[in-house]
């Protein structure tokens, strides 16, 4: 039996994405309406142009209702932009009185308990909270425990993770789509949703990083023991290399989006010195031709930044996590050639494409990892509302999803 049909929408800094589709009684998301339309009025993940943005989520809405034959009401965001990131926090559960000199075994109403105790974790004003991702227990002197149900001890401990985001800019964005006019029924970090689309069990076990680029913010996740360790996000994006390429080459922004997705890579090759690119009149702007080696440089100069800021920020808040499954790239900035060779290069790991499983339904398997935040995000509400309806099965699906509570 499938669970009701979810609407999933993004507003990215290129292109509003819509996509209906519903969690089968087999596992399978079936993708049943899409709805694109070019993004106006977007810089870096954040608004510029209010009406512009509206103008383009009714485009998207309308043209998922055209292609689904039937109304979207309300919707899930998943937001990618208000510089999302993650802390951790503890939970600290007395669970017998020191004094007594005994110990007490751990039920399930312990684990619920520490659960409520750590997700109360203080933040500014500014920011709001998106989630709230277990991580391990401890046990007196006991680290690193992940199941500690009908273990002893005097104290229960559990970590927190955390994830939020900007509060103003994700409360615009949910005020422009209740504004298109829908109901906007949940802000969702695109990170999380990505993961969950891509990734397997015995991936997050072993370790793997998820990074999503987009236009105007690259998100990403790291998993290991099957846990998350962190999440953020940056302002950088698959546009950022565009406008390098205009401003480098002098050239339009549509001239510099088409050599970057025909010709471009984000690997620099000195035997293409001699190899030149002819750039096609556009617009008012004359074609020209121009080196391979030139627009490769730009290219790599903008990607390596962007990866290299991934992977300071875990290298300062989660140094030594072993990644054994490598970094799976997802997004539109996913499909640039060298992209996965670059990441390699960078993280030292094998890097490859994540594309989401057990789909039907999505135009092509090439576009796949496109959609990989709004699969994900299928299956995160399916598994909350499999929660309130069966909480003993809720629980089972949050934890193989994963391993944490959602606030």
């Amino acid at each position: 039996m499938s669970i009701e049909s979810t609407a999933v929408m993004e507003i990215g800094t290129s292109t509003v994405r819509v996509l209906v589709g519903e969690l089968r009684g087999d596992g399978i998301v079936s993708v049943t309406g899409i709805g694109e339309a070019e993004s106006r009025g977007i810089r870096k993940g954040e608004i510029i142009n209010r009406d512009h943005v509206i103008a383009s989520v009714r485009s998207a809405v309308k043209a998922a209702e055209d292609n689904r034959r039937k109304s979207i009401h309300s919707v899930h965001l998943v937001t990618s932009g208000g510089r999302t990131e993650s802390k951790v926090s503890t939970g600290i559960l007395k669970l017998v009185d020191p004094s007594d000199n005994q110990l007490s075994e751990i039920n399930e109403d312990d684990i619920e308990d520490v659960v409520e105790v750590a997700r109360k974790v203080a933040l500014p004003e500014s920011r709001i909270k998106l989630h709230t991702l277990q991580q391990y227990f401890q046990i007196d002197d006991m680290f690193n425990v992940t199941s500690p149900v009908g273990m002893a001890g005097e104290e229960l401990r559990l970590d927190m993770l955390t994830i939020h985001g900007k509060r103003s800019t994700v409360g615009n964005f949910q005020k422009i789509v209740e504004d298109t006019p829908i109901a906007c029924s949940d802000a969702i970090f695109s990170g999380l949703c990505s993961s969950i689309a891509v990734l397997n069990d015995e991936q997050k076990k072993a370790g793997v990083l998820v990074i999503d680029i987009g236009g105007g913010t690259t998100d990403f996740i790291l998993y290991h023991d099957g846990l998350v360790q962190t999440a953020a996000s940056f302002s950088v994006g698959g546009e950022h290399v565009t406008n390098d390429i205009v401003r480098g080459l002098k050239i339009s922004s549509i001239q510099a989006e088409q050599v970057k997705l025909r010709d471009g890579s984000a690997l620099t090759n000195l035997m293409e010195r001699d190899h030149n690119i002819s750039i096609p009149v556009q617009q008012g702007f004359p074609g020209k031709i121009v080196r391979a080696v030139t627009l490769n440089t730009i290219i790599n100069a903008r990607m390596e930044e962007i990866f290299v800021l991934v992977k300071e920020y875990i290298d300062q808040h989660c140094p030594n996590v072993p990644m054994s499954a490598g970094v799976l790239l997802t997004g539109g900035g996913a499909f640039l050639n060298g992209a996965r060779d670059l990441g390699q290069k960078v993280f030292n790991v094998p890097c490859s494409h994540g594309k989401p499983r057990d789909v039907q339904g999505l135009p092509s398997a090439k576009d796949a990892p496109r959609y990989a935040a709004h699969i994900g995000c299928i299956r995160y509400i399916a598994s909350l509302q499999a929660k309130e309806e069966k909480p003993t099965m809720g629980k089972k699906l949050l934890k193989l999803f994963w391993g944490g509570s959602h606030a």
